[in-house]
């Protein structure tokens, strides 16, 4: 005889987080110690719940038909994964069914499916697109479309010789910007990823084929709306772009991770490690660990001016033989150092303005000695002569917080090794780093940059979740369903 413990009462579900009824404990054990008091032969057996059922491939398609997918599966998990920015978690079939689309994906299908998810988290938290979608919405806006049209021609037809001919001029100009203004909105409605979705999900295929084909017209309007990004410390920064060698190289480690991760520990001890596991798996964690286990902060310091100093060595002639890999990894360097300088809130940075100010400082005075100052080559052989044999710490104590001649002690081993090795060992390093700081940063502060034209940290974020790293996972293995087998 076999009795199954199973759930009853309908669970009450609080944004994806299943919360009601668990397996009846009592009951289940009650009828256990009744069979065993009976001297039956009585046997639990619990059965993990299973994982999800999925079977997603994306490639190999038309153009045009990929894309539809890639938009239809970004909308699906926007639902699940939207939990994050106010620090939900997730459940393990989340993890199960994100990994198993994301893993097989080629790097630029992984970021364009994160990226039309940020962008419908975009229209959610600061535009009116929760409000516009719905049937009032779209009355609103066919009334005020209707109502600048109408206002246009009634005063076109109506008599205006009383009129002064600059103020009716004028009028044209308003009653044309404001119907300009309407066109746009509509426009922005009309060709945004909502209505895509919302054309597949009611099989309108030939409407969303015929309408929102071109991809260049999404991204037209995504483009114009984020182009509110705030000027602020303008003259103190540059915008750059992001790379696709660069974008492969944060997805090739992310991918890497995600595929070593035997059990549940591994999830949260990949989570955890921030240049660790790439200098072990390199065989280098002895000779630079320390760099890495040190506060986060000083270990960015340590590794952009180490990564500064390897660029402009006199060997940077090999180096630019290896690609991309060095242009990538300093891509990254600069980047960490801006969110430590500009974007304290996103980072878990200690006291990194004042380890960041103590360096300058102890750069700029080291630098003054001289009679004029060096050029960028001058500067590093500069450096890299000093002396380090003795820790600086040991010298100078620990009151002050610089960390330029650590990071030239750094920068010395890093150029003892071969150059095609070092700059690999660097990027991986860079960008283990900037997976634990976007994994470690709220989201809420995600959310927040969203509204200020996005940073790359908050979709290396996103895509981190997808792969399954980061603490946001109930690692469990779901609940479990008792089996109580009793024979004669």
């Amino acid at each position: 005889m076999v009795i199954e413990e199973r759930q009853h009462g309908q669970p009450e579900e609080l944004d994806g987080h299943t919360a009601g009824p668990r397996p009846n404990y009592a009951k289940f054990m009650e009828v256990y110690s009744s069979s065993k008091a009976a001297g039956l032969n009585a046997d639990i057996i619990v059965e993990g719940e299973r994982p999800p059922d999925v079977a997603v491939t994306v490639g190999g398609e038309d153009e045009r038909v990929e894309y539809s997918r890639l938009v239809s599966e970004a909308h699906g998990f926007f639902k699940t994964f939207r939990r994050l920015v106010v620090n939900l978690i997730l459940s393990f079939q989340d993890r199960t069914k994100s990994q198993s689309f994301f893993l097989p994906l080629r790097p630029e299908q992984a970021y364009k499916v994160v990226e039309l998810e940020l962008s419908l988290l975009y229209d959610i938290l600061h535009t009116k697109a929760a409000l516009i979608r719905t049937v009032c919405g779209r009355l609103l806006r066919c009334t005020t479309v209707l109502s600048t049209l109408t206002a246009l021609v009634l005063f076109t037809v109506r008599d205006k010789d009383r009129y002064d001919r600059i103020d009716v001029l004028v009028t044209y100009v308003l009653f044309g910007g404001a119907l300009g203004l309407e066109i746009y909105a509509s426009g922005l409605i009309l060709f945004s990823y909502w209505t895509y979705v919302e054309a597949e999900r009611f099989k309108c295929r030939w409407f969303a084929r015929a309408t929102f084909g071109p991809a260049y017209l999404l991204e037209l309007t995504r483009e114009l709306r984020r182009r509110q990004a705030v000027l602020d410390k303008f003259w103190y920064t540059e915008q750059a772009g992001v790379s696709p060698e660069l974008k492969e190289l944060i997805f090739r480690e992310l991918k890497n991770k995600a595929k070593s991760i035997e059990d549940v520990e591994s999830y949260r001890r990949f989570g955890e490690h921030r240049g660790q596991w790439a200098l072990q798996r390199k065989g280098y964690y002895k000779e630079f660990g320390w760099s890495v286990e040190a506060e986060f902060d000083e270990s960015i310091l340590l590794w952009h001016i180490a990564t500064d100093l390897c660029f402009n060595d006199n060997d940077v002639a090999d180096a630019s033989s290896l690609s991309h890999l060095p242009a990538t990894s300093r891509a990254i360097s600069n980047y960490m150092l801006f969110l430590l300088v500009m974007r304290p809130y996103m980072l878990t940075a200690g006291i990194g303005q004042i380890r960041f100010s103590d360096t300058c400082a102890e750069a700029k005075n080291f630098f003054l000695q001289g009679q004029k100052a060096p050029d960028e080559r001058g500067a590093t052989k500069m450096i890299l002569d000093v002396k380090t044999e003795i820790a600086p710490t040991g010298v100078k104590g620990d009151r002050s917080k610089s960390v330029l001649f650590d990071a030239c002690r750094l920068a010395k081993g890093l150029t003892e090794l071969p150059a095609h090795k070092r700059w690999k060992l660097i990027g991986v390093v860079w960008a283990e780093m900037l997976c634990y700081a976007a994994s470690k940063c709220r989201g809420n502060f995600h959310a927040k940059q969203l509204s200020m034209g996005g940073e790359l940290l908050t979709v290396v974020w996103l895509l981190t979740a997808h792969m399954g790293i980061g603490e946001q996972y109930r690692v469990e293995a779901g609940h479990a369903r008792a089996k109580l087998i009793v024979e004669n």
